[in-house]
């Protein structure tokens, strides 16, 4: 009884029986103890309803038919935690069914074989929708695709409309961007190839041939049609013209791609001593770097600029009155000099200390009318940056652009490249005065110590003949005349030495600038150079141009840089073309104005 007992309880089948088959319900494991069936039985097999369930945890719920899995059913797999509802045959999933994915992805519809096969939609996210065809588990055939986030590394948004081949766009489609943008053409591995047109989001448009998902001829650069660099005056207008090229320098004809004309001077980078002013002002500006060996910062440029007056009369003005007031200087200085030579060596020195104080004065004087010049200039400015608006972008047609009517428009208020260049030409003009005055102090000294060795010479020639003459008259009293004539003598040289020791001063003198130089008794011949070292100062201070002069109402002559640049938004296809230079030389304008004729100043 006990291995009987034994053996009944090692029996696979546990459950009810007719005529020694299992029939009715019954727990049946298999011999490898990795199925097991709990359900119905009908003569022997597995019928109706059941549930089988294997050792890893996947299971299959639903209805058998004579010992297969066919019918309706629910099938849960443990390795991939996928879950699918749905008919089945022969144990696979066939006909009608749903499968939730284990990333969320759920698909329903048609099925053959365990894959999909058959019409049926599948939502890859909450918006991601295919709805068309399967072949062999992927889309094949007729469909349409819902893009949302990224599926196997397709664009975000878009919508697709088309034949597919092997679970990729092949074959006529239509896809509708995200940002607007709509290709209607063929589609080979999931790229635009062949016959096909798209509009693009940023306004370009392009029909013909595709290949590898760009057109046959697509522009990559951009060639501006002229020589290598631009030579103009200043206040002249120009125009320029560019062609959007491919790798072949052949014209790609497409409409619609933005272009940015900029105009850029040279960037100066601070250095260690700059202003804290300059420095926050690096951090503003944006260097655009260019083929020509440095980087420009933006300049201004407009084609709207008014027409201005012709500086150069109100400069000629400015000049004509200098050379007025100059001129009266010279005429005060001759009147001076007669009066100096008048009066007696004492009151001469005297005489010339004044004529240096009027000549320190009025050097360091700035006439009205110039001054009165300058804040036309500053006023004039001030309308012209209020009425030249920036150049606008321009729109390609058939792959040319071009911008017309052309002037560089006056720097904005302290520009800072111009800045610089304004401290360093002062700096340039202050060492240069430095070098002339000790040049023309030089000359004077020299001809003060030429006009004292004459005069020495002279007075020795002089006191030969007293000597002379001494010795052939008579004399009541000799003794007076040779009293009188050791003091004139000893009067001749100290004056001598007094000028030896001027001499001396005048040479070891740090020659600063605004110093004066006093001429003594006797040196009335030196006033001539006198005069002309004051009037060289007076000249020079009346170059240095004074700070509000940066305040420009026209270009500054020099060397720019035309930049035309691609700003297409978005980019056409993701790519951007390669940016033009142009370098443009800027002189300054010629002064074509007569000059009035010089007023006579009565002596």
């Amino acid at each position: 009884m006990a291995d009987f007992a034994k053996e009944r309880r090692k029996e696979p089948y546990l459950g009810e029986k007719v005529n020694y088959l299992r029939n009715g319900y019954g727990t049946y494991v298999y011999e490898n103890q990795f199925f097991r069936y709990d359900g119905e039985w009908v003569d022997g097999k597995k019928h109706g309803h059941g549930k089988l369930l294997m050792k890893d945890g996947t299971f299959y719920e639903g209805q058998f038919t004579k010992g297969e899995i066919t019918g309706s059913g629910y099938k849960y797999f443990a390795t991939s935690n996928a879950k699918y509802t749905g008919e089945f045959l022969c144990g696979e999933m066939h006909g009608n069914g749903m499968m939730a994915y284990k990333d969320g992805s759920v698909y329903k519809g048609q099925w053959q074989k365990n894959r999909r096969q058959g019409f049926g939609t599948l939502w890859t996210q909450k918006k991601s929708i295919y709805e068309g065809t399967f072949y062999e588990d992927m889309r094949d055939g007729e469909g349409k695709q819902n893009y949302d986030g990224s599926y196997q590394k397709l664009s975000n948004g878009d919508k697709y409309e088309g034949h597919w081949i092997q679970d990729k766009r092949n074959g006529q489609g239509h896809l509708w961007c995200a940002d607007g943008s709509h290709y209607e053409g063929n589609f080979v591995n999931d790229l635009f190839h062949g016959e096909g047109k798209i509009s693009h989001a940023s306004g370009i448009y392009y029909r013909g041939l595709w290949l590898n998902g760009f057109p046959e001829k697509m522009a990559t650069k951009i060639v501006i049609l002229c020589e290598s660099s631009l030579v103009l005056q200043q206040g002249q207008l120009f125009s320029i013209h560019v062609e959007c090229r491919n790798d072949d320098d052949e014209l790609v004809i497409e409409h619609g791609r933005e272009l940015q004309l900029l105009a850029g001077f040279k960037y100066t980078p601070p250095v260690e001593s700059s202003s804290f002013f300059d420095m926050i002002e690096d951090f503003k500006e944006q260097p655009i770097h260019t083929p020509f060996g440095y980087d420009v910062v933006p300049y201004p440029i407009s084609d709207q600029l008014p027409e201005l007056e012709d500086t150069t009369k109100i400069d000629e003005e400015a000049e004509d009155n200098s050379a007025e007031n100059q001129d009266t200087d010279e005429v005060r200085l001759s009147e001076s000099a007669k009066e100096l030579q008048e009066t007696e060596s004492r009151e001469t020195v005297e005489e010339v200390k004044k004529v240096d104080s009027i000549i320190s004065d009025e050097s360091n004087k700035l006439p009205e009318q110039v001054t009165e010049t300058v804040r036309e200039k500053e006023t004039k400015f001030e309308e012209v940056s209020q009425m030249a608006p920036q150049v606008q972008n321009k729109v390609t047609t058939n792959g040319i652009c071009e911008w017309l009517n052309l002037q560089l428009a006056p720097p904005p208020p302290m520009y800072r490249p111009f800045v610089i260049l304004k401290r360093e030409e002062e700096a340039k003009k202050t060492k240069k005065l430095s070098k002339e005055k000790i040049e023309i102090m030089k000359e004077i000294t020299d001809e003060m110590a030429t006009q004292e060795r004459t005069e020495s010479v002279n007075l020795m020639e002089d006191e030969e003949e007293e000597d002379s003459e001494l010795k052939t008259l008579p004399f009541e009293n000799p003794e007076n005349y040779h009293n009188e004539s050791s003091s004139s003598i000893q009067d001749s040289d100290d004056i001598t030495n007094n000028r030896l020791q001027k001499e001396d001063s005048i040479k070891n003198n740090d020659l600063q600038e605004g110093d004066n130089v006093f001429i003594e008794e006797g040196d009335e011949s030196n006033l001539g150079s006198h005069h002309s070292l004051a009037s060289k100062e007076k000249k020079s201070s009346q170059q240095i141009v004074p700070e509000k002069e940066i305040y420009e109402t026209i270009a500054r002559p020099g060397e720019y840089v035309l930049i035309v640049r691609e700003v297409t938004n978005p980019p056409f296809l993701g790519k951007t073309m390669q940016p033009a230079f142009l370098l443009l030389q800027l002189n300054q304008k010629k002064k074509t104005v007569t000059k009035k004729p010089k007023k006579k100043t009565s002596k």
